[in-house]
This record gives C-alpha cells, structure tokens and sequence, in this order.
C-alpha cells in the first residue's frame, strides 16, 4: 500500500512539473508576442520606405532585428529617431545609426547571413546590391564599415554610404554581339551587353571569332580606334581534379550561369553540372570534395562588364583573381577564401582597362602580365598558395579555370602597338 501510495505521489509531481513547463512556454510565447506587438509600429512605419516589391517577409523580418537591436543598446550612437529623419530626408545630413558588431561582423535575417549597412541599403536604397564592395562610406559616417574592425559598432544608416559607380557609360565597354558586328559607344552613348541566346555547346570555340567592333564615335584613345574581335561568348570554363582537366570546355553565353555538383541532363546555357561528369581515374579525395560542391556557385556578368562569383554552397570556395588582388591591394598570386553565401567581385572591367591603357607602346611582358589577369581560378572546398598545406592549385581534388574571352580579345588587339623586347623571344619564352 505504501509503495503505491509512492509511485501515485512521484506521478503527481512529475504531471506538475510537465504542467509547469507547459505554463512557462505559454508565458515565454506570449512574452514574445508582446514583445513583437509592441515593434509593430516602428516596423510598420520603416518598412514604409522600403524600396522595390520584392523579399517583402525578408524585409520586414531585418526590419524587425534592427528595430528590437536599437531600442535595447546602450552605447554608440543613433537611434530609432535618427534613422526615420534619415531615412524621411534623404537629402539632409544625419547622425549615424550604428549597431552592436557580432563576432564575424555578420546580421542573420531569416536563416540569411549578411553584412549588416549591405542588408539595410538593400532595404531603403539599393534593392539590386549583391556586395559590400559595390558601397562606399561617406567621410561624414563616423561608424563605416571600412574601418568597423577597429571599433564594436557599425553604422547602418544607408544614407551614410553610396553605391561605387557602375560604368554604363562608357568609351570602352562594347556591346555583347552573338554574330553582327556591333560599335564601341561614343563617350556618351551608353554601352551594355545584350543578352544571348545562342547554344553553348555551339555558339564559339575556345578563341575569339572574326565579328568586329569599330569605333564610331569622336576621337578617342588609340586602343579605340582600330577594331577589336568580338567573341561569340563572354568566357569559357574548364574542370579540373588535381592537374588533370575532366569533361568538355564550356561556353558561357548566359549572364548568369550556374555551376554545381548535381546531375541535371538537361544540358540548358545557364548551368553547369559537374555532377554528371565521369573520371576512371578519381579517387577517394576527389569523391569526398565532390560531395561538398552542392549548390556551387553562380557567375554574374554584371552590366558594366564586371564579373561575379556567389558561393551557394555549404562550403567555402578559394579564389585567385589577380585583378581582384590588385583592386584589393594584395599580392597578385594571393587566394581569397570565400565564405557560404558569400560574393566577391573577380574581375573589375575598369581597373582592367585602366592598366591596358597604360601599357600603350609598351613591352609585350607588361601585355603578358594583363593576359594572366583573364584567367580566374576557383577551387571547391580546398584552398591552396602560401596559407594552405597545398602550395598549388593543381594538388587540390576539384577547381575551375575561367577564361574571359572580351578582355584576351582587348589585348589581342593592343598586340601590333606593342615593343618588342631586347631579348628576342623563343617558343619557350
């Protein structure tokens, strides 16, 4: 009788203590509610000036992070108020409106990691902003992300930073051309690349074709006054695993192109699937690397002739751009590890053309150094260079080559102007 009397006693306090956490949870909630209800209206009203009709539970969701970050901080500077009168008044300076910095710098807004002054320019000013390389502070900001490493807080403000000028107006960049010959814009003709629709198993071969461009406009810098070969696609690329290239060279006629780990047979210009190519010779490392690729990456060709790489992935991919690394200050061979969801811009037309213009009548070795600049290498998961056991990109088990067709074409052009060297080259030179 006792012992029953126990265990009905232990099943009474053990359904209490169920009820207990039950109550707690319900009051948590409800706590939370409160919590959301009372930010509605300062959401309601911010999301008011967001711009563009897209991600609108996106918006609202970063809306509601900042909201509930700058009613509860207590140092810094800027608040709520700040950031209305900045954003009701574009025209008319204001304070900064900073937040407390996380760990990595990073804000997550629905399972999305970003850098917090990319995510609310995105909101109120720049629906169309994919990096933070595209944002500039300006002097006024106190708190930008340029310098956001020396202090605990950033400026969120998206009045205090603007958008690094895309070059839809200029001399130099020609118009994508599938198969007519097309014109280098004047200086004040706007020049883009039109889309194309042409197959890319048989719009172009590996060198650039015979359409051509031609000047017609006012006079202009000698590199603009000759023709230059328009390529059929805008680059090519190459996989490889280790030092060996697998599969057939692909075309890139698309401005958005996809490359990923999958199997899709249906052979469309916008993606690339490695999962589909075979290799007899693939051992247990290059099977593990593969598995990581997933979603992979995207390239972008921007309108200004920039190009783009977004990491989709789980993991990080490793990049060697030398123009990025000149754009960045760094050494040319240096290789940038690229987080998940993370962009970063690989080739930056302008500073290309910028450094092609100054080799005019120079040696054929400064036009060389440019031709390394068109190619890009990108390896999956495993990195390489000075900061990874693997010395060289050819020792890790997946990585791209990406050739880019319109700036080799530049150079093929500059090639007659150029001087010979002192020392006559050979084959081997």
């Amino acid at each position: 009788m006792t012992t029953f009397l126990e265990e009905r006693s232990r099943g009474l306090n053990s359904f209490c203590v169920r009820l207990r956490s039950g109550l707690l949870l319900v009051v948590e909630r409800n706590e939370m509610n409160g919590l959301l209800h009372m930010h509605a209206p300062a959401v309601k009203k911010l999301l008011g000036w967001k711009i563009g009709d897209d991600e609108e539970k996106w918006a609202e969701r970063a809306i509601e992070a900042l909201v509930k970050k700058l009613k509860k901080k207590k140092s810094a500077c800027g608040s709520l108020e700040d950031l209305e009168f900045a954003l009701a008044n574009p025209g008319i300076p204001s304070r900064c409106v900073t937040i407390p910095k996380s760990l990595d710098g990073r804000l997550q807004v629905s399972h999305k990691k970003g850098l917090p002054h990319v995510i609310y320019c995105r909101v109120w000013r720049w629906p169309d902003v994919v990096s933070h390389q595209e944002l500039r502070a300006i002097p006024e900001c106190s708190f930008p992300y340029e310098t956001s490493s020396k202090t605990q807080h950033i400026c969120i403000n998206p009045y205090h930073y603007q958008r690094v000028q895309r070059l839809t107006q200029s001399p130099f960049l020609p118009s994508y051309a599938a198969s007519s010959p097309q014109s280098i814009p004047s200086p004040h003709a706007s020049g883009a690349w039109a889309s194309s629709s042409v197959s890319r198993a048989t719009s172009c071969a590996s060198s650039p074709s015979p359409s051509l461009f031609s000047e017609d406009g006012d006079a202009a810098p000698s590199t603009k006054n000759c023709s230059i070969i328009s390529p059929n696609c805008w680059a090519t690329i190459s996989y490889y695993e280790l030092n060996t290239r697998v599969g057939e060279l692909f075309k890139l006629n698309n401005r958005c192109v996809t490359v990923d780990g999958y199997t899709d047979p249906s052979n469309c210009d916008h993606r690339i699937c490695l999962g589909q190519i075979t290799n007899v010779n693939r051992n247990s490392t290059i099977e593990n690397t593969r598995k990581h690729i997933g979603r992979g990456l995207r390239l972008e060709l921007m309108d200004n002739n920039n190009v783009f790489v977004v990491n989709l992935s789980d993991a990080p991919i490793f990049i060697q751009s030398r123009n990025a690394n000149i754009a960045i200050n760094q050494a040319p061979t240096k290789v940038c590890r690229v987080p998940p969801q993370h962009t970063m811009c690989v080739f930056d037309f302008n500073l290309f053309y910028q450094m092609l213009d100054r080799t005019q009548n120079g040696e054929l070795s400064e036009l060389h150094d440019l031709n390394k600049m068109c190619f890009i290498r990108i390896s999956f998961v495993k990195g390489w260079g000075d900061d990874y056991p693997r010395q060289d990109v050819t020792s890790t088990p997946c990585w791209l080559e990406l050739r880019l067709h319109v700036p080799l074409a530049w150079i093929d052009q500059t090639l007659p102007q150029a001087r010979m060297p002192e020392n006559e080259p050979t084959s081997v030179s």
